[in-house]
């Protein structure tokens, strides 16, 4: 494949990834979304997650991290804090630096291909309780190694935006939100997929948070600017974790265990239109 792509800031809450093409046939732009890494964990599959950023840098998929690629549960002030989920280089005082420090050192192989990183709550109730920002930290950090990563609000949007060598274009809406509430265990979440179509319009919903992995699809029928019905595909992804935990303070709030990963997006191109250059951008997603 000859895919190249970039990102770009639009607003604080608009970010746009271009993707170049030179076939519509033999190029299927790709993007992997991840939610909930909690990397910092000793329960985090660190296997799993090198597996599956290994195989984004073997295809050069850009990376979407929509919230909670930090733990950060084991400070001293933390009633959840134990000493089990505290990894040893975490240890000895210095808990926030030591964690981006070894965090920047452990990504860096995949700098390269984190187009946005946005906070989850973990992040979120560490910046309101000490006044620090660990995704900024990050970020600047991955900035520091000559990545190109944008910082994602807790929501936000991503224009996919597909060419085919500058002559035809299309794209499709992606909506992130990390998530919220505490995803029951008979809906498994699903049921937050009305919620966000109501607020947000979008072609992909990727949400996070419960640690459940499911997909949806719904089709909207809506007329096209030609004046004809056409279908629009909506698919809603909830990626799950990276810490596989079955005990704990996870098994006191009767949790069972999750699945664990994310999904790879898949932008199919077919032309629509000779005459005004445009392409219709199909998603599908995939298990990585």
């Amino acid at each position: 494949m000859s895919i190249k792509w970039s990102v770009a800031k639009v607003d604080d809450k608009v970010h746009r990834l271009s993707y170049t093409i030179d076939s519509i046939v033999k190029d299927t732009p790709e993007l992997l979304v991840l939610t909930d890494l909690h990397w910092d964990s000793a329960q985090c599959d660190l296997a799993l997650l090198k597996q599956h950023l290994d195989l984004a840098l073997s295809r050069n998929i850009p990376v979407l991290i929509a919230g909670d690629l930090f733990d950060v549960m084991q400070g001293r002030w933390d009633p959840r804090a134990s000493q089990e989920s505290l990894r040893e280089e975490h240890r000895g005082g210095r808990y926030f630096d030591s964690v981006i420090s070894t965090a920047l050192n452990w990504f860096k192989p995949y700098a390269n291909i984190l187009a946005v990183v946005a906070p989850g709550n973990h992040e979120t109730s560490i910046a309101k309780r000490h006044d620090t920002n660990l995704i900024s930290r990050f970020v600047e950090g991955l900035s520091r190694m000559g990545a190109a990563t944008l910082e994602g609000g807790y929501w936000g949007f991503v224009v996919i935006q597909v060419s085919q060598k500058n002559h035809h274009k299309g794209q499709v809406l992606l909506h992130f939100h990390h998530g919220s509430g505490g995803g029951g265990e008979v809906t498994r979440g699903l049921i937050d997929q009305n919620r966000m179509r109501s607020m947000y319009a979008a072609d992909i919903y990727v949400s996070g948070h419960i640690h459940r992995k499911n997909y949806d699809e719904n089709v909207m029928l809506c007329v096209s600017p030609n004046g004809k019905l056409k279908k629009q595909k909506q698919l809603f992804l909830r990626c799950s974790a990276y810490k596989d935990e079955i005990d704990g303070w996870h098994a006191e709030k009767g949790r069972a265990a999750r699945p664990l990963g994310g999904w790879i997006l898949q932008f199919n191109c077919r032309r629509v239109s000779v005459s005004d250059g445009s392409l219709e951008v199909s998603p599908q997603a995939i298990a990585p």
